[in-house]
């Protein structure tokens, strides 16, 4: 008894318009990466669903029925309109492919990140980076983001990745407000500075090592009684420590590169760095190219993120002169 083919799916119209283009089954076979003898099983499987037969045999290879030629014009409008999809899909996921979504605190950003993407670049001149800065936790899923760099709580659960350096936090002042303020000497000596921000702003912040809680309780008072100015985002108190407003609690590698004086270099707490990602952007091979660079990055500068070294400028080059 004849297997009835109760449903063609388009699989099966696909193969039907390749030999039909072709005038052959052993070159579509061919084209389709499959074997005749199963291309002409497919084929009679729509046969059987058509209930007409759509090819006869011809010493040049197969030739269309008048059903087969009535199935090809009728079905014409919608082969080329699915051709017209995938050439706009391929386009699409092409371009989306090359871009790569970064959400990065302000100052990682600035200091951290911006200075390597020049040498991403030279590395994969394919790679469009798009980089959102903010200190607020970006939504994976609704930012259609592939990595997130961030400092202190990992946050959601979906993602995965690693800590790869930890930042310390101190306190600095520019050199024109400690040269009207004599820098203190003690932690107890804060109540007596102007105080940049509020004791709310760094309600987040937890030392991880014994006597790290000393200097964000001492800070907190001092906060609480001197708070001078209050500016959002925190990233701004880099720029209102540079105008002389007062004393901020920084990261350490960042405001030595703003050029500020640490105080009290003594007193100290920290902040992880994360860079966590989304299970899915190891899919792509950009993707994961770029994680790579990313760790790689973090691992070579970790000397810097720790505060060890000051950073140096970099040359100028006779075109900037």
């Amino acid at each position: 008894m004849e297997d009835i083919v109760a449903e063609a799916n388009w699989d099966l119209f696909r193969l039907f318009f390749v030999v039909a283009r072709t005038g052959s089954v052993n070159r579509a076979a061919q084209i389709l990466g499959m074997s005749q003898p199963t291309l002409s099983r497919r084929l009679k499987e729509l046969e059987r669903y058509t209930g007409a037969p759509l090819f006869f045999r011809a010493s040049s290879g197969v030739k269309l029925t008048q059903e087969g030629e009535d199935l090809r014009r009728s079905a014409g409008d919608m082969v080329a309109a699915f051709e017209s999809f995938q050439r706009d899909l391929r386009s699409r996921v092409g371009q989306r492919s090359s871009v790569v979504r970064i959400s990065a605190t302000e100052g990682l950003t600035k200091h951290w990140l911006l200075p390597r993407v020049r040498k991403l670049r030279d590395v994969n001149s394919r790679v469009y980076l798009e980089i959102i800065s903010t200190v607020h936790q970006q939504g994976v899923a609704a930012s259609d983001l592939d990595f997130v760099i961030r400092m202190g709580d990992p946050g959601e659960n979906e993602l995965i990745g690693k800590r790869v350096a930890s930042v310390p936090l101190g306190i600095f002042a520019s050199e024109g407000y400690l040269a009207a303020h004599p820098a203190p000497r003690q932690l107890s000596e804060l109540r007596d500075h102007d105080i940049i921000g509020s004791s709310a702003d760094f309600a987040g912040l937890r030392g991880e090592r014994a006597g790290q809680m000393q200097l964000m309780t001492h800070f907190h008072a001092a906060a609480d009684v001197r708070s001078v100015l209050r500016v959002m985002p925190i990233a701004n108190h880099f720029a209102a420590a540079v105008e002389g407003l007062g004393l901020a609690l920084l990261a350490v590698p960042f405001a030595l590169a703003e050029g500020l004086v640490r105080v009290l270099p003594q007193e100290s707490t920290s902040m992880n760095v994360w860079l966590l990602r989304r299970r899915e952007s190891d899919l792509r091979k950009l993707t994961r190219d770029v994680r790579r660079f990313l760790e790689s990055e973090f691992a070579k500068s970790r000397s810097w993120l720790s505060g060890e070294h000051r950073p140096r400028r970099p040359a100028r080059r006779k075109s900037d002169m």
